[in-house]
């Protein structure tokens, strides 16, 4: 027994249309999320959702088990909720402390460039 070469099924040697109409509807979403220097409020608060999902999620569905089953789960929502504040309060002050580091030396940065 043995197993046949395999042939080819299609004479296809290059790119397809189906190929350049992806890349175009690529390229269109491209140019449509690059260019959003205005985002809207929907926009906005869609990207935060998406990217807290995480912290809401920790604090929600303990809440919710908190008042179906178990009013222990209330104590994990609160102490899910208390690190997200403090780790946000870190940020903040991490970033405050960021910009204004070359603006206390009287120095000034240009884009791309980092100050040490």
């Amino acid at each position: 027994m043995f197993t046949p070469e395999p042939k080819p099924t299609t004479d296809h040697t290059g790119q397809s249309t189906t190929d350049a109409a992806v890349e175009a509807r690529r390229a269109a979403d491209l140019a449509i999320y690059t260019s959003a220097k205005y985002p809207t409020r929907t926009t906005q608060t869609v990207s935060w959702i998406g990217w807290h999902f995480g912290e809401l999620s920790g604090v929600v569905v303990p809440l919710g088990l908190g008042a179906a089953v178990w009013d222990g789960f209330y104590a994990l929502s609160l102490l899910t909720a208390l690190g997200w504040a403090a780790n946000e309060l870190r940020l903040r002050r991490q970033q405050r402390a960021l910009r204004t580091r070359p603006a206390a030396r009287g120095e000034s940065t240009k884009d791309g460039e980092v100050s040490q």
